[in-house]
């Protein structure tokens, strides 16, 4: 793939994190998917693994959203850098895997992502985003 196409494909996997569509975002995923992010011990391995995390995640925050800033590639690979808001509505997993319950308070965290694109599908993701900040906006430091 072009690092073009490969720009294209980030975009349908935010309009379909955004429209909250695991079945798309299924489609762009290789089964064989490796997930790196900041605050998980251990990268998740395989589509169906990404998926329950982005339930998880959607559920903690119904109303979140992606927004893109800027994105670009070299290669197999491509970056992206955006914004992540939305509203902390449901239980969210937290440090030392206590669950954090609902704050109902707004949250908007600057993300960065990289991507390496195989055969038309996301084969590795590494994402980076501030736990600080979000346990902060979340009012859960001293």
């Amino acid at each position: 793939m072009s690092v073009e196409e490969s720009l294209r494909l980030l975009d349908s996997v935010l309009e379909a994190f955004n429209a909250h569509d695991p079945d798309r975002l299924d489609k762009v995923n290789a089964e064989s998917m490796i997930f790196y992010a900041t605050g998980l011990a251990e990268p998740l391995k395989g589509r169906a693994a990404v998926r329950e995390w982005n339930k998880t995640f959607m559920t903690a925050f119904p109303d979140v959203r992606i927004r893109k800033e800027r994105s670009f590639g070299q290669g197999d690979w491509i970056c992206v850098e955006g914004t992540i808001v939305g509203t902390h509505k449901g239980p969210l997993p937290g440090p030392g895997g206590r669950m954090i319950p609902a704050t109902n308070r707004p949250i908007r965290l600057d993300v960065a992502a990289t991507l390496k694109v195989e055969g038309g599908e996301g084969t590795e993701v590494h994402m980076y985003l501030d736990q600080l900040a979000l346990m902060t906006q979340l009012g859960l430091t001293p």
